[in-house]
This record gives structure tokens, sequence and C-alpha cells, in this order.
């Protein structure tokens, strides 16, 4: 039923139908619930420009098997920009770690699941550290 509307259902047409003689069967036709939300969502997106962003909650879903749970714990995915990924960092020392022996690493794992939408990595002290 994908691609079809259904005219709305009246079910008081239906009754005056029914009572006139003109419809045979007792029983009302089945309600339409419509369709599954999955299989709408896709072509809502794509019609608000945000399907091609839909990767993004994957990664953040996918951050610690791609960079390791030592990691995730004091790092985080942040924004996209330009096919730049920030990452937030916990403290200056980890800070100081990824840049110089992760980051190749991380990148590489990154371009592994998502292929080359992110082009580079911006490793930064976060942002919100000071407000939890």
């Amino acid at each position: 039923m994908k691609g079809r509307r259904r005219q709305k259902y009246n079910r008081g047409r239906w009754e005056v139908l029914r009572e006139r003689g003109q419809v045979p069967d007792r029983r009302p036709p089945a309600d339409y619930n419509g369709d599954p939300i999955k299989d709408i969502m896709p072509g809502v997106l794509k019609g608000m420009g945000l399907a091609d962003r839909m990767w993004e909650r994957d990664l953040i879903e996918h951050w610690n098997e791609m960079v390791g749970d030592t990691v995730a714990r004091n790092a985080r995915p942040g924004r996209v920009d330009r096919r730049v990924l920030y990452v937030y960092v916990s403290n200056s020392v980890w800070l100081n770690e990824l840049r110089r022996y992760s980051e190749k690493q991380i990148l590489k794992n990154i371009q592994a699941r998502f292929g080359n939408r992110i082009q580079a990595l911006r490793i930064q002290l976060d942002p919100d550290a000071g407000r939890k």
C-alpha cells in the first residue's frame, strides 16, 4: 500500500449508505491504521534535507567500537563541519595523548566505517566538561 493515498474513512457516511440499502455488507470496512513510521521517516527526512545526516547518529552509537572503551570514556564526538569531526576530550592530558598517538588511527577507523564523510579530526577540550 505504499505510495497510494487512501481516502479518509467516514463511518457515518457508511452507516447512512447501509441504511439506504446501498451497501450489502453489514460490517464496515477495516480501519486504516496508516503505514509504519519506519517506512515513512526516510522520505520525510529526505524532504527536509536531513537524510544525509543520519549517519551521524550511527557515529555516536558506535563510537566505543571505533575508538575503544578507554578513549570513549574520555572523548566524545562533537559536531561535523565541512567534513571535519570535532572530538571533545575531558582534559589536556587526553588532548595531548590523542593528538600525538591516536588521531590518525581514529580517523582511519571512522573512514573505514563511513567512507570519506570525515576528512579530518579536530581534537579540542570539551566545552561542556565544566558544566557537569
